[in-house]
């Protein structure tokens, strides 16, 4: 019985492949939205901002009370970056306004909305073309992946239990104990296949099928007699949840994602890539959003870090060059843009596009781009 949503992906071959998914049918409870809510960007009671380097506690302390605000996370990622609770007589636009009046802020902007991406519905393909189109099956004639080259997928979470997974979903060797204490001191108790930011707790299972089929045409357990082969047959992956089964997250707990794949990185877990199948957009996913700084800076500490940051060029039919998509279009090294192509090597109609924004193009059209992981 097949589980779940139908997910397009797009595989990526460098040294490792990954894969980039995109969410095909309706989103689950958007249809309750007013149209007001739809539109929104950010989250209404919350700001994100950067203390410049050196300044205090007392100074640090003074600019809050200007506002009203209160610090809720300090993340450890980037020096000075904090997500701050502000309070409700007053707007985001009035509080980042009163923040940035203050020299030892170095900028402050909203928790903007992130989205799992979306495309029309066009008709499947009957055939899964993508591996082949990619030569997947001579690639594996010369390996098959390895259990020591580990993804964090930064997405809706992942089924860790599926049998078509299980075997390569990574496992803490510190916290996977149930103990309720968080041996390894990396702030999470009993992490043992990852996190929920979304949520708080160290759960990463997903609620949305978003997550696990992007997990799926990562590493799906090849020649097992069952279900599918992912583009890697072996591989570790980890799930980090940060978009909410309304299909939508905020970009704190992406950036609470990406801090965590660093703290793994700089113990010495072998983090290659992060897989990030999401996008900035306006509530319903129809408009892509700004730029942010918190952002950026997280993925600037993974590219010191050596970790590549995997991102769709976007679903909006744009020149990326012309009109930026967030976080593909951020111009950093370690971002590698994905266009979506169709089976006759075309782009796909609904893909961004950019001569210097976007730098790859994969199979992300019908069938081509993967297929239902089965029970």
């Amino acid at each position: 019985m097949y589980r779940g949503l139908i997910i397009f992906c797009r595989p990526v071959l460098f040294v490792f492949s990954f894969a980039l998914c995109i969410l095909m049918l309706p989103q689950p409870g958007f249809s309750a939205e007013t149209a007001s809510t739809q539109k929104r960007l950010f989250a209404e009671d919350e700001v994100l901002l950067r203390f410049r380097e050196g300044v205090s506690d007392d100074a640090k302390a003074n600019a809050h009370a200007r506002v009203g605000g209160k610090r809720v996370k300090k993340f450890k990622i980037v020096q000075g970056l904090e997500l701050v609770k502000i309070p409700k007589t007053i707007s985001v636009e009035e509080a980042i306004q009163l923040y940035q009046q203050s020299t030892d802020v170095k900028y402050a902007e909203p928790n903007y909305i992130a989205r799992a991406q979306t495309v029309p519905n066009d008709t499947y393909f009957s055939s899964l073309w993508g591996l082949k189109k990619i030569n997947a099956p001579g690639a594996w004639d010369l390996g098959v992946g390895s259990s020591s080259a580990i993804i964090l997928a930064i997405d809706t979470g992942i089924d860790y239990n599926h049998p078509d997974l299980a075997y390569n979903v990574w496992s803490n060797p510190s916290d996977c104990n149930s103990n309720g204490i968080d041996d390894d001191g990396d702030g999470y108790v009993d992490d043992c296949h990852g996190i929920d930011t979304a949520n708080g707790d160290s759960d990463p299972m997903d609620d949305y099928n978003h997550g696990t089929h992007v997990a799926g045409i990562i590493g799906a357990v090849g020649n097992n007699g069952m279900g599918i082969a992912g583009v890697n047959w072996n591989v570790s992956i980890i799930g980090c949840k940060f978009i909410a089964a309304s299909g939508h997250g905020y970009l704190s707990d992406a950036v609470s994602c990406l801090e965590y794949a660093k703290i793994l990185k700089d113990r010495g877990e072998n983090i290659v890539a992060t897989n990030n199948s999401w996008l900035i957009a306006d509530f319903s996913g129809t408009e892509p959003g700004p730029f942010s700084k918190a952002v950026f800076d997280a993925v600037e500490e993974h590219r010191k870090s050596g970790i590549l940051f995997i991102a769709s060029a976007g679903n909006f039919g744009l020149d990326s060059d012309i009109n930026p998509t967030y976080p593909a279009s951020n111009y950093l090294a370690n971002v590698i843009s994905v266009a979506a192509t169709d089976s006759v090597d075309g782009l796909a109609s609904f893909s961004n596009r950019g001569r210097r924004s976007v730098h790859v193009g994969a199979p992300g059209v019908g069938r081509g781009g993967g297929l239902l992981l089965a029970n």
